[in-house]
């Protein structure tokens, strides 16, 4: 019936959804439903799973029913207050780790949103200096929660701030800025999924008309932050890697490498300074 309803609604992968919030609810796994698939739900989490499948027939983000996103192995809190993070944005994860960054060395996270990025690294790398900035004092909040959930919050800086207007203390001491920008084109939001159109942020989405007004704050402030060969790593929207690449070179880097996503679409840019 759940699942039924899903996908009367349009929502894909109907009965998948359905198992996940219902597993989600009675904390097992798909597995461990099938296990308890002869036994009744307790009428309080029948109703409470009743109202969940509602609200996920409405079209609201699963992440934002459980309260939970899973970001490079680590359970992150997220609501409307910030972007969900996506599968994609751990590939930015994987060059940091993979740079053998000497310790006490810093990484900026430009428009930290939940903080998935900045918390990730300081987990998987507490000898590193962490500083995250972002221009919402609401996803901060959420930020600071997810470090505190992860036994970093003491190691991480959060600095309120529009990324083209960092600590001036910052200039030419970073060693990775790592930024995963609004690049949605206004004229492309319509015709988003409404998971993403109506409940993500739109700060989080668009910058502006062309979709590469973030990139254009962005590149300048990096050159500034960064120590000599520091490096600058950013997620890339849908086409967009050439015109960035262009950005990014014209600000002085050389770009190292260009990663695809799963489906093999340019989505991670790797760059050098001079």
């Amino acid at each position: 019936m759940a699942a039924a309803l899903l996908d009367a609604a349009g929502v894909p992968n109907a009965r998948l959804e359905a198992e996940f919030l219902l597993a989600h609810l009675l904390d097992t796994d798909r597995g461990g439903l099938l296990v308890r698939r002869a036994e009744r739900l307790p009428d309080m989490i029948a109703e409470r799973y009743a109202s969940w499948i509602a609200r996920r027939a409405a079209r609201e983000p699963a992440q934002h029913i459980t309260g939970t996103q899973e970001f490079y192995g680590l359970e992150f809190h997220v609501d409307s207050r910030v972007l969900i993070p996506r599968p994609e944005t751990e590939g930015i994860i994987d060059v940091v780790l993979a740079l053998d960054l000497p310790p006490k060395a810093s990484v900026v996270d430009l428009g930290t949103g939940s903080g998935c990025m900045a918390v990730t690294v300081a987990v998987r790398r507490p000898d590193l200096e962490v500083h995250a900035l972002d221009t919402s004092g609401d996803a901060l909040e959420v930020a600071r929660a997810n470090a505190a959930l992860h036994g970093v919050g003491d190691r991480i800086e959060f600095v309120h701030a529009d990324l083209s207007a960092p600590p001036a203390g910052w200039s030419g001491r970073v060693s990775v800025i790592v930024s995963n920008p609004p690049y949605v084109p206004e004229g492309d939001l319509a015709g988003l999924q409404s998971e993403v159109r109506d409940h993500d942020p739109r700060a989080a989405l668009v910058a502006g008309p062309t979709g590469l007004e973030a990139y254009q704050a962005l590149v300048p402030v990096a050159r500034d932050l960064l120590v000599s060969e520091g490096h600058l790593v950013l997620e890339l929207g849908f086409e967009q890697d050439e015109a960035v690449r262009r950005l990014v070179e014209a600000g002085g880097f050389r770009v190292v490498e260009v990663r695809p996503d799963m489906q093999q679409i340019p989505r991670i840019l790797v760059a050098r300074g001079s």
